[in-house]
């Protein structure tokens, strides 16, 4: 009885152990698309955050059924997948710190693919300047703002600092005793926030156990809009500021 078990039944245990491991026949990725997110009055990128920021929310066409695929857009405002499968997609921006839109039937090919975006950003961050004054040990930003639309309010504006580029309203410390963040009045709509200049400071002494390290630190301004009917809004950014701080 014994023998014929191993007749019989080891053969059949073999087989499906096989068939468990066989390799399915579904080609893997054989794409890859890269490119930037561009403010299509000046040309320059249009930052975010890299936790919580902006993605591109991508519907692979053909299928009964759509499902989102969400590719991550950096912080600096450039975005790039190796893994894409060439096809047709539809593409659904929204969520973001521009103004929502569709890219309906986008065509990526085998190999290699490139395409810039071009957007409309809430709040533009103009003539960004931060500078640290060793003698009062104070970082100083100011810039000009600039609305994208006509229904754009300003919530709040903000100097982030941190130890790395990733700085950002997730990723920043927890600065105190300084002039860096302004809640807006609710009465600052696009008309009125465009053209002022803006000052915010940040004072390295009274945070020493922050800034502790003589090394490079990350800077970056930041203003949230009010946008009705857009869902969520999220932070506009200047361009990375690194400063070498002593201590």
């Amino acid at each position: 009885m014994r023998n014929l078990l191993k007749i019989f039944v080891l053969p059949l245990i073999i087989s499906l152990f096989a068939i468990s491991c066989e390799i399915d026949n579904y080609d893997g990725p054989d794409a890859s698309i890269s490119g930037k997110f561009i403010d299509n009055v000046t040309g320059e990128l249009v930052g975010t955050d890299i936790t919580n920021g902006n993605t591109i929310g991508a519907f692979e066409l053909g299928w009964s059924s759509e499902a989102r695929q969400s590719w991550a857009i950096k912080n600096t405002g450039e975005y790039a997948n190796n893994l894409v499968f060439a096809s047709t997609y539809r593409l659904e921006f929204s969520d973001c710190n521009f103004y929502p839109f569709k890219v309906n039937d986008f065509v990526i090919k085998k190999g290699s693919n490139t395409y810039d975006f071009k957007v409309t950003p809430y709040i533009r961050i103009k003539n960004p300047n931060i500078t640290f004054n060793a003698g009062n040990n104070t970082v100083t930003a100011t810039f000009n703002l600039e609305a994208g639309g006509e229904n754009v309010r300003l919530n709040e504006i903000r100097l982030f600092a941190f130890t790395d580029h990733w700085v950002g309203n997730y990723v920043k410390f927890a600065i105190t005793s300084s002039d860096c963040y302004k809640r807006a009045a609710s009465n600052q709509v696009s008309s009125t926030i465009s053209g002022d200049q803006y000052t915010l400071t940040m004072n390295v002494a009274n945070n020493a156990a922050l800034f502790k390290y003589s090394r490079n630190y990350y800077f970056r301004i930041g203003a949230l809009g009010t946008v009705s009917g857009v869902g969520t809004v999220r932070h506009n950014y200047s361009p990375l500021t690194v400063i070498k701080i002593e201590r």
